[in-house]
């Protein structure tokens, strides 16, 4: 099924991405990664939430849930906040106001739940997730973004303007066709983007080694993209427990072989994430957006 999806020629025309360049003196900002999956139940945002909590360890970390439909980082997190980035886009909060901490150097910018009006954004509700992050990237070393799953605008965009994207699927063939399409679509959306991999809830490592080749075949093939393949994940049921008691599995059940795969893909992508030149994921998103020429001034309050 996936080698019988369209070719690369009846993809829609790609648009440069046109990253702002970056003032050497300006302030640093932080390194984004944006983690995605083409349709829900690949275990994106147990991912995440595990990402987050291990990279609060080296620095200050915001988790972003960008999912305003059916958002759920804040039930890993054990809070239910009052503000969500669904509040920010319909304008009746800034950024700062809606992020609510955790614990140590983790902050949480909930998504929203059941929010009509803005499961997808249109471009003036973009407009203001691109300024509330703006606002909030220089606090922090890394911004982990949790999308929502499938082709929403805000999902593509994001991932667009993030420093790295991490495609999350499973070897089901439907996890793995979906994620193909979702590659296809952020690839032509951003020319020269390197997606990340990651093949969740494999039973054994030939099954997770075999999908993620079937993966990179068809999209050398057919996309002339080189997919990097980040790390496998096992089957467990700790994620089970853990999503229960409202825990990442890293805290909740760091022994167990999620919990040490999940460690050491922590230590990957941060390695990875080290090696980049951090453009800022609210400033890049402005950019494409065409606000790039406002002045830092304008975004003081968002």
């Amino acid at each position: 099924r996936l080698l019988h999806l369209p070719a690369k020629q009846s993809a829609p025309i790609a648009r440069p991405l046109g990253l702002p360049p970056c003032d050497p003196l300006a302030a640093v900002r932080a390194r984004s990664l944006c983690v995605v999956s083409g349709k829900g139940g690949t275990g994106k945002s147990t991912l995440t939430a595990s990402l987050a909590a291990s990279l609060e360890r080296h620095g200050r970390v915001l988790l972003v849930d960008a999912d305003l439909g059916v958002g759920n980082a804040h039930l890993f997190c054990d809070l239910q906040p009052k503000r969500t980035l669904a509040d920010v886009v319909r304008g009746e909060c800034s950024a700062r106001e809606a992020v609510v901490p955790v614990r140590g150097q983790l902050d949480l910018l909930a998504g929203g739940s059941g929010c009509l009006g803005v499961a997808s954004l249109d471009q003036k509700q973009l407009q203001l997730l691109g300024k509330g992050l703006y606002s909030l990237e220089e606090r922090y070393r890394s911004i982990l973004i949790d999308g929502a799953a499938g082709l929403s605008s805000q999902t593509l965009q994001l991932a667009a303007a993030a420093d790295l994207v991490l495609v999350v699927t499973t070897p089901d063939v439907t996890a793995m066709t979906d994620a193909y399409a979702l590659i296809k679509v952020l690839c032509a959306e951003r020319p020269g983007l390197v997606p990340y991999l990651v093949v969740n809830r494999v039973f054994d490592a030939s099954e997770g080694h075999a999908a993620a080749e079937r993966m990179r075949a068809v999209a050398r093939r057919f996309l002339d993209v080189e997919i990097r393949l980040l790390g496998l994940l096992p089957e467990d049921r700790s994620a089970y427990r853990c999503t229960q008691r409202r825990q990442p599995v890293v805290l909740g059940e760091p022994d167990e072989p999620l919990g040490i795969a999940l460690a050491d893909l922590a230590q990957r992508l941060k390695r990875e994430l080290g090696q980049l030149h951090p453009h800022g994921v609210g400033r890049v998103l402005c950019h494409r957006l065409g606000r790039d020429g406002l002045a830092e001034s304008e975004f003081c309050g968002a």
